[in-house]
C-alpha cells in the first residue's frame, strides 16, 4: 500500500476536516446513525448468511458488539490513537465487527439485485443520450450522475430513495436545477468538448452499485472515452455497504461489453486497496498507482469519497468532484440542503 501517485501535496494531505470530538451535536447525530444504519445492515446479512447454521448468533453478536464500540465512543469520544474521530473510523470500526462476525459482505444480494435491474436499464438510457449533442448532453450526463447517486444504503435519504426510477431520465429531471451547491460544469464542459479530447487517462475511484454506477457513471465515462480518453475504474478490495468492489465492476463492465461493444478496450478495472465507503489517498494499491501512470484526470464519484473525505485534496492532474448530498449533517456541514449536488471541478496548476 502507498500514497495515491496523483496527489499534488501528500506531505500535507488531509483525509478529513470534521472532527467529531469538537462538535458534539454531530458526534450525537452519527452514534444514533450508525446504531439504524447497522440494524439495516444486519437484516441485508440475514438475507446474504442466513442458510448457515450460526447465523442468528452472529448477527446477534456483531449488534452487541458494535453497540458497545459505540457506546465506548459516546462517552470517550478522543480515545482513539491521535484523539480524533472521523466518520471513516467508525465505517472502520463497523467492517471489523462485521469482518469478525463472519458478516463480512451483507449487502451482496442487494447488490447483485440492483446491478440486474440497471444492467437490464442500460441500452434504453445510453440511447436516449445518443439523440442528444453538445452542451445538452454533457449537462444530462452530468445530471444523470447525480440521479445515480441518490441509490446509496450508506445515507439516511439514500435508504429510502426507490432503488431506480422505472424511467432513469424522469430521475434525471428531478435533479435540481444548476446552480448547483458546487458547480464547475461549464469549466468541465469547456475542457470536456475539445476537438481532439481534453484527457488521455482517467482515474475513476466508483461509489455504489447498481444504478448509481451502471445508468449514472458509465455513461458519462463512455462519452469521455469516446473523446480519446482511457478510463481506470478504481474499485473497492473488500466490501464495504452497497460499494462495488474491483471483482464485482469487472463482472459488471463484462455484461456491460456484451450489450454494448464499443466499450471494448476502453476500460481498466483495478483495485483501489480500499475497504470503506471513504478513502484514505496515502493507502492505496500499489496496482492502482501502476494504473494511474500518466494519467491526467481523477474523478471522485459519491458523498464518501469526494466530500466527507478528500473535498479539500489536491491532485496534480484536473480533478472532478461528483456526488449528491444524502445526509443533513453532511448537508449542514457543507452549507447545503438535502439532494444538493456537487460538481467541483479542479483544473491543475500547469504553470
Amino acid at each position: 500500500m502507498a500514497r495515491f501517485c496523483l496527489l499534488k501535496d501528500p506531505e500535507n494531505y488531509v483525509l478529513y476536516d470534521w472532527d467529531l470530538v469538537q462538535d458534539t451535536e454531530s458526534l450525537a447525530y452519527w452514534l444514533a446513525h450508525f446504531v439504524d444504519q447497522f440494524d439495516q445492515t444486519l437484516k441485508c446479512a440475514g438475507e446474504k448468511y442466513g442458510d448457515e447454521a450460526d447465523c442468528s448468533e452472529r448477527i446477534e453478536a456483531a449488534r452487541t458488539h458494535f453497540r458497545r464500540i459505540l457506546k465506548h465512543l459516546e462517552l470517550h469520544p478522543d480515545s482513539l490513537p491521535g484523539g480524533r474521530l472521523g466518520v471513516i473510523d467508525i465505517c472502520r470500526l463497523r467492517e471489523m465487527v462485521l469482518r469478525g462476525h463472519g458478516l463480512g459482505d451483507p449487502f451482496a444480494c442487494l447488490k447483485a439485485r440492483e446491478n440486474r435491474i440497471a444492467l437490464d436499464g442500460y441500452m434504453k438510457t445510453v440511447s436516449a443520450y445518443e439523440k442528444l449533442s453538445g452542451r445538452e448532453k454533457w449537462e444530462a450526463l452530468a445530471r444523470g450522475v447525480f440521479a445515480g447517486n441518490l441509490f446509496d444504503v450508506g445515507s439516511p435519504a439514500g435508504m429510502d430513495a426507490p432503488d431506480m426510477a422505472p424511467d432513469f431520465f424522469q430521475s434525471i429531471d428531478n435533479v435540481k436545477p444548476r446552480p448547483w451547491l458546487f458547480d464547475g460544469f461549464d469549466e468541465f464542459y469547456q475542457d470536456a468538448s475539445k476537438p481532439r479530447g481534453a484527457w488521455r487517462k482517467a482515474v475513476v475511484f466508483i461509489d455504489n452499485a447498481g444504478s448509481d454506477f451502471i445508468l449514472g457513471l458509465m455513461p458519462l465515462l463512455k462519452q469521455l472515452a469516446a473523446g480519446g480518453t482511457s478510463i481506470v475504474l478504481a474499485a473497492n478490495e473488500l466490501p464495504s455497504l452497497n460499494d462495488l468492489t474491483e471483482i464485482e465492476a469487472r463482472a459488471c463492465l463484462d455484461e456491460l461489453m456484451e450489450m454494448d461493444p464499443a466499450l471494448d478496450g476502453m476500460f481498466e478495472v483495478v483495485s483501489s486497496g480500499n475497504d470503506l465507503p471513504l478513502i484514505d489517498m496515502t493507502n492505496v494499491s500499489d496496482a492502482l498507482n501502476t494504473a494511474a501512470d500518466g494519467a491526467d484526470l481523477v474523478i471522485v464519484e459519491g458523498m464518501g469519497r469526494g466530500v466527507e473525505s478528500n473535498f479539500h485534496t489536491a491532485f496534480n492532474v484536473d480533478a472532478l468532484h461528483a456526488a449528491v448530498l444524502k445526509d443533513t449533517q453532511v448537508t449542514k456541514h457543507m452549507g447545503g440542503e438535502l439532494f444538493d449536488c456537487i460538481f467541483k471541478y479542479t483544473r491543475a496548476d500547469r504553470g
